[in-house]
């Protein structure tokens, strides 16, 4: 790969929430020279001096004509949180992906790397803990962004049947925090209660952004092809992760918990639909052993980017989408209001759900 002058790495998704880190990694690699970052506006403050940005998106067949020279292409695109439009959603994650890997066929670029999901797995009572790169793929097919990343991962599959020679490395993240998170995920730090469903006390893991990041850094150059579990060694039990957070927790039996989300997604309210709450019921952490042995570790633990991300988002309260600073509603007067408005909101639904 690559000629006298270096690398040539493109990127699609750039402007996104890994892309501005992985720029930052490049562009302090001596073996890459160029950087072409493909997105449909352009990245943030960045003082990269071998980033070439091209406003252009992934559905776009023109795609391919972009391509030529290109070394290692990193696909990032992706609507990550669920929305309303799922046919427009679908179209960006599934179809996009089609069409990226197509134009990196064509052009005959020799490593894709593509960012897959743990989600893929599935939430089931009866996954394998931890899962490992063998465990089948069960995403569950209610929660649009697993169910897609699922669809993608077969992408890849009849892609590998058409270009058998091309390296493809697929990577698959556990829940991505860090401080600069901005995510359903993440969002769930700063509800006012934490709900949880009765009976189910899942362990959850998680991967520092910065750590994602320098994965895909490492692969560009490293000997990788085939599917990778992003993760740290461990987990967090959901107790755990209560007591950390140390805000008031509310069990919900199963059929009001489902009942609830579909209302509040349906008003607006929630940020993902009903089929999330398999991810919280039921365990989907990972083993890195895979990735280890390719020789990239997680420098963070899971405690440590649940905490990053708590630094951040300890002086507000998220209520519905919108953010409230604690400091202001301690002013007001209203720093329990907004648990006790949460948790009426709850009793409501589950009123309407009886």
């Amino acid at each position: 790969m690559g000629n006298d002058q270096g690398l040539t790495v493109a990127i699609t998704g750039v402007s996104g929430y890994v892309g501005g880190r992985l720029i930052e990694l490049l562009e302090r690699d001596d073996r890459v020279s160029r950087i072409l970052g493909f997105d449909i506006q352009p990245p943030g403050d960045t003082r990269s001096t071998k980033l070439i940005f091209d406003s252009v998106d992934v559905r776009n067949p023109a795609l391919g004509t972009r391509l030529s020279g290109v070394d290692v292409l990193i696909h990032l695109a992706f609507v990550m949180d669920p929305i309303k439009d799922e046919a427009s959603m679908r179209d960006v994650n599934v179809n996009g992906t089609q069409n990226v890997f197509k134009s990196a066929g064509k052009a005959g670029v020799p490593k894709v790397v593509y960012t897959s999901s743990a989600v893929a797995y599935g939430a089931h009572p009866d996954n394998d803990v931890p899962l490992t790169e063998e465990s089948p793929l069960r995403a569950n097919l209610d929660f649009s962004y697993s169910a897609h990343k699922l669809e993608c991962e077969y992408v890849v599959r009849e892609f590998l049947d058409e270009f058998p020679e091309t390296k493809v490395v697929t990577f698959r993240p556990a829940i991505v925090l860090g401080p600069h998170a901005d995510s359903a995920w993440s969002h769930q730090l700063e509800a006012p209660v934490l709900f949880s469903i009765q009976g189910h006390r899942p362990p959850f893991q998680f991967v520092h952004e910065d750590d994602v990041a320098g994965a895909l850094a490492f692969s560009v150059t490293a000997d990788m092809n085939g599917a990778y579990n992003l993760a740290p060694r461990d987990w967090l039990e959901y107790d755990e992760i209560s007591s950390i957070i140390g805000r008031r927790r509310v069990d919900i039996p199963e059929p009001v918990a489902f009942s609830m989300a579909d209302r509040m997604w349906a008003m607006g309210l929630g940020e993902a639909p009903a089929g999330y709450l398999h991810y919280v019921m039921y365990p989907w952490v990972m083993s890195p052993d895979r990735l280890e042995a390719a020789g990239f570790k997680c420098e963070h633990s899971s405690y440590d980017s649940l905490m990053a991300t708590l630094e951040v988002t300890r002086g507000r309260v998220r209520l519905g989408r919108a953010k409230v600073n604690t400091s202001d509603l301690k002013r007001a007067g209203l720093i329990g209001v907004a648990g006790i408005a949460a948790v009426g909101v709850f009793k409501g639904l589950r009123r309407r759900a009886a």
